[in-house]
């Protein structure tokens, strides 16, 4: 297998907070499956950022009365706070308003228009009287034909989740102005001749393995129903420039630049960034959210696969599905869900990351409540691992002092035991299942405390027997520095705390097997309380 290893998490809009829905879609697992990789030993490029062009910057700009580069700043700045305060482990966490990354879509669109891919076609677009401007996909709101739903923009319904041009709107009109009548009128834009790609993209879909059963579904159904050519210029003023004669008052769709982001955010992080998206035997893996998944499997690879110029496309494409906050869709406007710039005044970041990945929506939507969050809490990382940490520690610093007590002889069942959850855990985390993770490192913490139950040292030291009390301690303790390695890509404070209540240097790598690395006779540091309770009544 490649020890080279390039991670993408999706590039969220810089138009609001960003909230946990966001974390448990793309930004957690891609953390977790680096630091891992990390560990592994394995050559990581981790890249995300900011996707700060479309409508929904320049909408925002103007209902917070503000210019749309000083809205861009003020929430990405809040996105950076964001993963500092989630320690997210990114090489770069970048953004797309960069001249690097004008010059890279530059780069491509000539290379597309030379190959051939590139047509320019009139068509009916909506144009607000009122504003004298064509209004670019979500500038135009109107009622689903499908489904209703009277908010639908003009690209996406976000109700059912049907992709609309304008022209299928009932009842459009602008979101900034909504009495202004709206007219269909003819204007020019360049298309990404993507029919063309129908039958290569297949092929290279069949291809892919470890996709989750959803981003399979949606892929197929584009192909199914037929791609049709997409137009990739907008009439909007903000964006990357469009380089060709004719279109100075256009800039790229948001979509047709932003995945692109990726590489120019490696270009920025990493001189080396060819060795990784130019190379055939680098392992690709993108996380995001379900409503991405149409963009990341069918519209990027497909100018990928077009360029025909060895660009790396993902091997796998991991698409979680939504997290719902007390059985409603999280949202700013309503109130509903937990943003991430509250989280951290309810609980640490380390709660935060386990709690949602026990509860990650990787096969169906997914609610979470703060109940949820409370027990998983207090059961798993208070109860099984805060406290097994602290009574271990307490009992020997009472009985043998500040060093860690003399070993007895390995426990073959112990380490059969342990050995096969751990197998379990590497497995679902090379996997990128992190429901499947947080069992089995559960479990890990479960047969540790099952352990020091069944031993009762507290008891071999009322009865005198020494030995046997520090063989089982000893024992606890090399338990103990498993769980800093393997708890480190999920919750990386913790961890940190439990590594240094060893005073001997000892790494995070990951364990292929279970190892006694404590040595007889070191000192040891007795931590506060690794975690605490969360109460109900704080919700």
């Amino acid at each position: 297998m490649s020890e080279k290893y390039l991670i993408t998490s999706a590039l969220p809009y810089v138009n609001n907070q960003l909230h946990i829905g966001h974390l448990i879609g793309c930004l957690l697992p891609s953390d977790v499956y680096a630091r891992f990789c990390r560990a592994m030993g394995r050559d990581v490029l981790y890249i995300g950022g900011s996707d700060e062009h479309g409508t929904t910057s320049e909408i925002g700009a103007t209902r917070e009365n503000m210019p749309v580069e000083e809205y861009v700043e003020k929430y990405r700045a809040k996105h950076l706070d964001a993963v500092r305060d989630f320690k997210l482990s990114f090489n770069l966490y970048g953004r797309t308003h960069t001249a690097q990354h004008e010059k890279l879509m530059h780069e491509l669109f000539n290379r597309l228009d030379s190959l051939g891919m590139i047509e320019e076609k009139a068509s009916m677009q909506p144009y607000s009287v009122n504003e004298k401007k064509f209004l670019a996909d979500r500038y135009v709101i109107g009622t689903c034909p499908f489904c209703g739903y009277e908010k639908a923009y003009g690209n996406e319904c976000e109700k059912c989740g049907a992709s609309l041009d304008p022209s299928d709107l009932k009842n459009p009109h602008s979101a900034i102005d909504p009495s202004s009548p709206v007219e269909m009128r003819e204007t020019k834009h360049l298309y990404f001749r993507l029919s063309k790609m129908q039958d290569k993209l297949r092929a290279w879909i069949n291809s892919r393995q470890g996709w989750p059963k959803t981003a399979i579904k949606i892929a197929n159904k584009w192909l199914d129903e037929g791609l049709h050519d997409n137009p990739i210029t907008r009439d909007l003023k903000w964006g990357i420039s469009v380089n060709k004669p004719g279109y100075e008052n256009k800039v790229f769709y948001v979509w047709f630049d932003a995945p692109w982001g990726y590489v120019s955010i490696s270009q920025i992080a990493t001189p080396d960034w060819a060795s990784w998206w130019k190379n055939p035997d680098c392992h690709y893996t993108q996380f995001m959210a379900k409503d991405n998944v149409s963009f990341h499997s069918v519209f990027f690879p497909a100018q990928e696969l077009a360029m025909d110029d060895n660009w790396k496309t993902v091997d796998v494409l991991k698409g979680q599905n939504f997290l719902n906050f007390n059985g409603a869709k999280i949202s700013k406007s309503t109130g509903n869900g937990i943003f991430l710039d509250e989280a951290l005044s309810i609980a640490p970041s380390d709660c935060w990351r386990y709690a949602l990945l026990a509860s990650a929506p990787e096969t169906d939507d997914t609610d979470f409540t703060m109940t949820r969050f409370a027990e998983i809490v207090n059961k798993d990382l208070n109860g099984l691992l805060g406290n097994f940490v602290s009574r271990v520690c307490k009992l020997s610093a009472k009985n043998f002092g500040d060093v860690v007590p003399n070993a007895g002889a390995r426990d073959a069942e112990l380490d059969g035991r342990i050995n096969e959850k751990l197998a379990e855990l590497t497995s679902a985390l090379e996997a990128c299942e992190f429901r499947k993770t947080i069992t089995a490192l559960r479990d890990i913490y479960g047969i540790a405390n099952e352990y020091m139950t069944l031993k009762e040292p507290w008891t071999l030291v009322k009865n005198g027997d020494m030995d046997g009390a520090a063989a089982v301690l000893n024992e606890c303790f090399q338990m103990i520095d498993l769980f800093a390695r393997v708890s480190a890509p999920i919750i990386p404070d913790a961890a940190e705390k439990i590594k240094n209540i060893f005073a001997g240097e000892h790494d995070l790598s990951w364990p292929r097997e279970y190892e006694h690395r404590i040595a007889n006779g070191e000192k040891f540091t007795v931590p506060e309380n690794l975690f605490n309770r969360i109460e109900l009544d704080k919700e």
